[in-house]
């Protein structure tokens, strides 16, 4: 992963590419009467980070962050920005269930243990924060159901649940006149699961969704790039054809290899392995 860095991408957009061990893409609006945020960050140490490179850039803090769903990477930092935070009512009941957890070593292990928590979400938390380790999870200050708009001056952003395999309360923001479509980690599979997966009646509707939006720029949480809507067409179509390819030719991933008669691209032989293994949850 290249160095994160923080680059202005259009008119009223800034965006600070994602780092290690697992920091999110975070983005700020800067509008004439203010500047919105997008994800909170990994820990204090991501926020501040970002809040840093914004000052160098003459890009005034935020007034508010908005988060794109409850994964830990994308809302420790919320307490280090000392701003109201924007959430989906989902998000908002996951977070009243993190901040009564404890977040020591022993803890995150146990979790692991039951299952409750990703054994790599687990070592990449212990890196981000080295024990010993405090973690505040604050309450959202505006919470939403559908869709929520907001107009830092200049520039709009809409807020919408979109859901998705990745995260139920996954939401994305929709920034106009710039034409940049925020995706946080809506597009990625389930992880909080025995195995990775998608679903096809979550992935699919959820591409036909994102699709509406009028977009030329796609940001995802974890893409090291932002995408073009070409990019953005190109990979949903890597991901319709693993499906067309298990219809073809059963849900057999040697099968599929042997029936195509040439190597599959990287983003195609991962969407048909995570696809046939989605199969049982569907």
């Amino acid at each position: 992963m290249a160095e994160t860095q923080l680059q202005q991408i259009s008119d009223h957009v800034w965006w600070m590419s994602p780092g290690k061990p697992d920091r999110p893409s975070l983005c700020a609006i800067a509008g004439t009467h203010y500047t919105l945020m997008l994800d909170a960050g990994a820990s204090a140490a991501h926020a501040h980070l970002f809040l840093e490179r914004l000052r160098a850039a003459g890009v005034d803090g935020p007034r508010y962050v908005a988060l794109s769903h409850w994964h830990w990477d994308h809302i420790f930092g919320a307490a280090e920005l000392a701003v109201p935070v924007i959430a989906h009512k989902q998000t908002a009941e996951r977070l009243a269930v993190l901040a009564g957890y404890n977040w020591h070593d022993a803890a995150l292990d146990q979790r692991v243990a039951t299952g409750e928590e990703i054994p790599s979400c687990a070592a990449d938390i212990k890196v981000e924060l080295p024990e010993p380790r405090e973690v505040q999870i604050i309450a959202p200050d505006m919470v939403f159901e559908h869709t929520l708009t907001l107009h830092p001056g200049g520039v709009s952003c809409r807020i919408q649940h979109v859901g998705g395999d990745h995260a139920a309360d996954s939401c994305v923001m929709h920034i106009l006149p710039d034409r940049v479509l925020f995706l946080g980690d809506c597009l990625y599979d389930a992880i909080y699961t025995p195995v990775r997966h998608y679903t096809r009646q979550r992935l699919f509707p959820l591409i036909d969704t994102l699709l509406t939006f009028d977009a030329d720029q796609y940001i995802e949480g974890h893409g090291d790039t932002v995408m073009s809507r070409a990019e953005f067409i190109d990979l949903t179509d890597k991901m319709r054809r693993a499906a067309t390819l298990i219809d073809q030719h059963g849900p057999n991933e040697e099968a599929i290899r042997a029936q195509v008669g040439q190597p599959l691209d990287e983003d195609t032989e991962y969407f048909v392995h995570t696809l046939i293994a989605g199969q049982p949850f569907e």
